[in-house]
């Protein structure tokens, strides 16, 4: 879809057009869904992350600033859900099965079905290991190196400087390599 169309549907939407906004809501649904479930490494969880996050877009329709592009608003509410969310798991951790979501993972990540069969033992390991960043961590790595955002959109979207997101960045990426080297060698 077109940005003046994506305009327009917005425009009608702050009007009150609720058929407006459940057309933003199709068009944006699967980015949505995706890096929440990118985050939370959890189906259910990632279904719910994507109502809640697009009640919170249409109470506060208002807010949404026109010279930013609607994408990286809805990243940045997606982003800022799921990293208070990731705290509250933080602090009370529930047991999860690993494999029970890795075949969703790659399903939701993966469009190409053999490199999805190449790779899918090394996106395993980095999902595994991504659930020990620190949230912080864990949004600027998926931002970056899954949702192959640049240095200034994910600025706009998380409020950190360039400084801390390539820190986060440089320590998620070390943490994860040193895992995987650590049972590979």
């Amino acid at each position: 879809m077109e940005k003046d169309e994506i305009r327009e549907l917005i425009i009608h939407s702050k009007q009150g057009n609720t058929k407006a906004f459940g057309e933003l809501v199709v068009l944006f649904q699967p980015l949505v869904f995706q890096l929440s479930f990118r985050l939370l490494c959890d189906n259910d969880e990632a279904k719910d992350m994507v109502q809640e996050v697009f009640i919170k877009l249409w109470l506060q329709l208002e807010k949404y600033n026109p010279r930013y592009k609607f994408s990286t608003w809805v990243y940045k509410i997606t982003c800022n859900m799921c990293y208070d969310r990731l705290r509250f798991i933080q602090r009370y951790p529930k047991s999860i099965e690993i494999s029970s979501f890795i075949a969703e993972y790659v399903a939701v990540s993966s469009h190409n079905v053999e490199t999805s069969v190449i790779n899918s033992e090394l996106k395993e390991l980095i999902l595994y290991f991504t659930n020990g960043l620190s949230p912080k961590q864990k949004i600027v790595f998926t931002l970056n190196d899954i949702e192959g955002l640049e240095t200034e959109e994910i600025k706009e979207i998380t409020g950190l400087s360039a400084g801390q997101i390539k820190s986060n960045l440089h320590l998620a990426r070390k943490y994860i390599k040193d895992r995987i080297n650590a049972i590979t060698s």
